[in-house]
């Protein structure tokens, strides 16, 4: 109860107002789980969506401990993890478009879905590499938890209820990816999800790889 009166009203509101804007706009997490939405389906996808939060929580945690500004300080060290996220969802996207390019010539065999791991692992290494989630999380939430005693576990309880901001966002995005996949009942609209999916991945990829955390 103590914790929830330490809030400030205004900075409340305003955490909801930016981070639910940062949510629905389109990005890599957004692409990511469009395009295992449409591999996987919406059940499935909801582990892509826990490896998002993973990280962003990972990130609220450093912040909360003081370690993130460490991160701030030294965007070279990030930029390694960066790229290394970069060339990952390339390399998912190459599959997919493999598998569309199989689908097209009439070779396309019966794919089976991604484990709930694999899908959390991906998602968590991508949200981990994009500067985005460093700066909401790391440079953004303090500002928002408001100084003073108590600081760190307002910045941890914004970041759990920045999950509730977020998840009807990945949701609504999941949804239109598993709504358009249903209409792959050929070979050839087989090849254009695949194909779709594709295009999302590396979108995200680009995305991540042309922020950085100098330029944000």
């Amino acid at each position: 109860m103590e914790l929830l009166t330490s809030f400030d009203a205004t900075l409340v509101f305003g955490f909801i107002v930016t981070f639910m804007a940062l949510n629905f706009t389109p990005g890599p997490a957004v692409l990511k789980v469009v395009g295992d939405s449409i591999s996987n389906g919406i059940g499935k996808t909801h582990a892509s969506m826990a490896g998002v939060f993973g990280a962003n929580l990972m990130y609220a945690l450093l912040a909360a401990a003081g370690m993130s500004a460490l991160l701030l300080s030294f965007p070279v060290l990030f930029e390694t993890v960066k790229w290394i996220g970069v060339a990952y969802l390339l390399f998912l996207a190459y599959g997919s478009f493999k598998a569309a390019l199989s689908a097209s010539l009439g070779e396309a065999k019966e794919r089976k879905p991604a484990s709930a791991l694999k899908l959390f692992l991906t998602s968590f290494a991508m949200q981990g590499a994009n500067p985005k989630s460093v700066l909401s999380f790391g440079a953004m939430l303090p500002v928002f938890a408001g100084e003073g005693e108590g600081m760190a576990g307002r910045m941890m309880a914004l970041a759990v209820f920045n999950i509730a901001l977020e998840y009807p966002a990945l949701l609504f995005y999941a949804y239109l990816g598993t709504r358009a996949s249903k209409f792959a009942v050929s070979a050839r609209s087989r090849a254009l999800m695949d194909g779709f999916a594709g295009t999302a991945l590396a979108g995200a990829a680009y995305m991540i790889s042309k922020s950085t955390l100098k330029t944000q």
